[in-house]
């Protein structure tokens, strides 16, 4: 098994001790309308197939099928609420934003929101079958339907964030692995670091993700961690996770505080 292969394995599992396990994360939301908004930035941020699951407290589970920043699907089992018929819209792929079904999705989710105001996410592999990556409304187009504000057009996503940033630190960065989800995705610098760094990778995120609601215990837009020696020699690491995207890179030590400014001002963190 190769390097990228241990890690990919190594990733499937670490996935599932991520703060989305349990009770998941808190959606970011005062009211129904501010939680809709937030749903459709989680479905922007959402590249690989997965399975969003939205529980509000005390009340409903809304489950969407969302792949390349894609609204596929109301997911089965659909949620009992009053006023709404969400069972029949269960599975059923969506084509378009004039899908009438886009606006069904939209009253299910506002009338699930409208019980309270504390809801959580999880995200998961889907666990059968799925739904071609082009089926679907676009996340800013859904924001229209859904008569909601636009992402601003300087304002960009998880993985233009991460390919600027990669694109900025030129030599600072010695060698780095891309990952989405659980996969690695692309690979660039020295060849001999990289091929180091999917075994390195694999042990730095089995501690990372045992213990990673000690070291972040509130939800993040983009987290950095840096491990480097004082001064000039050797090599450090800098893990940085922004969305599904996530980058492992083998850094010049000594360059270690610049490319942290640099990610905290291209994420605003």
């Amino acid at each position: 098994m190769s390097d990228f292969a241990r890690l990919e394995d190594k990733l499937a599992k670490l996935r599932q001790r991520e703060r989305i396990s349990g009770e998941g994360r808190r959606l970011r939301g005062s009211s129904a309308d501010a939680l809709l908004a937030a749903v459709v930035t989680e479905i922007d941020e959402t590249i690989l197939p997965r399975r969003l699951s939205f529980t509000v407290e005390n009340g409903e589970t809304v489950h969407l099928a969302v792949a390349n920043r894609r609204l596929q699907a109301l997911a089965s089992p659909a949620p009992k609420l009053k006023g709404v018929a969400a069972a029949k819209l269960a599975d059923r792929p969506l084509s378009d934003a004039e899908d009438e079904g886009v606006e069904e999705v939209k009253k299910v989710l506002l009338a699930a929101f409208a019980d309270g105001p504390t809801v959580s996410i999880q995200s998961a592999r889907p666990t059968a079958g799925g739904f071609s990556s082009d089926v679907g409304v676009p996340s800013n187009i859904l924001a229209r339907a859904w008569g909601l504000a636009e992402r601003g057009e300087d304002e960009a996503g998880p993985e233009e964030i991460l390919s600027r940033f990669l694109s900025q630190a030129g030599d600072d960065v010695i060698a780095w692995l891309r990952i989405q989800g659980e996969d690695v995705t692309d690979q660039g610098g020295d060849k001999a670091v990289v091929e180091a760094l999917g075994d390195q990778a694999a042990m730095f995120l089995d501690g990372y993700f045992a213990k990673l609601e000690s070291l972040y215990p509130e939800e993040s837009f983009a987290l950095a961690t840096v491990i480097a020696p004082v001064g000039a020699n050797g090599q450090g690491l800098l893990f940085l996770e922004i969305g599904e995207m996530s980058a492992f890179l083998a850094i010049r030590p000594e360059r270690a505080p610049e490319l942290a400014i640099a990610w905290q001002k291209l994420t605003g963190a």
